[in-house]
């Protein structure tokens, strides 16, 4: 049986699947901090414009969380999203290939809602995968 903690962070990857931004305010406190901090804004309201914004980018995007483990107050998650890269990312126009977009979150949660999440996502794989080239420099 999930605990208090886990529902709030599921929620959180819910509103990210789904689209439906109500479960922001039910999974984060209303000064929850992103590090790194996110482009678009701070606080729930942050949270809810990034994943407008994802949703836009990726169509059809879906959200699988591949591991939780909890200890204490954090949460630890392995997520996967997956998604046709149709809107403009890193510079690059949609290419209509299917994407993945893995990422390894903690979140520290404290009367039911998450206050703090710390976001590591593979970046790099991201971008090799919407056809941006790396070359090493001389």
């Amino acid at each position: 049986m999930a605990t208090e903690n886990e529902m709030a962070v599921r929620r959180f990857y819910e509103a990210l699947a789904t689209g439906d931004t109500a479960l922001v305010d039910e999974a984060l406190a209303p000064d929850w901090e992103a590090v790194p901090a996110l482009r678009s804004g701070g606080g729930p309201d942050g949270w809810k414009k990034s994943i407008d914004h994802l949703r836009g980018v990726f169509s059809g995007l879906t959200v699988v969380i591949e591991h939780i483990v909890e200890s204490g107050d954090l949460v630890a998650v392995r997520s996967v999203g997956r998604g046709v890269h149709t809107g403009e990312l890193l510079g690059v126009e949609g290419t209509g290939r299917e994407v993945e977009l893995r990422a390894s979150d903690f979140h520290q949660v404290a009367g039911g809602r998450i206050v703090r999440t710390w976001h590591l996502e593979d970046y790099f794989g991201i971008a090799h995968q919407i056809g941006l080239e790396f070359t090493r420099g001389a």
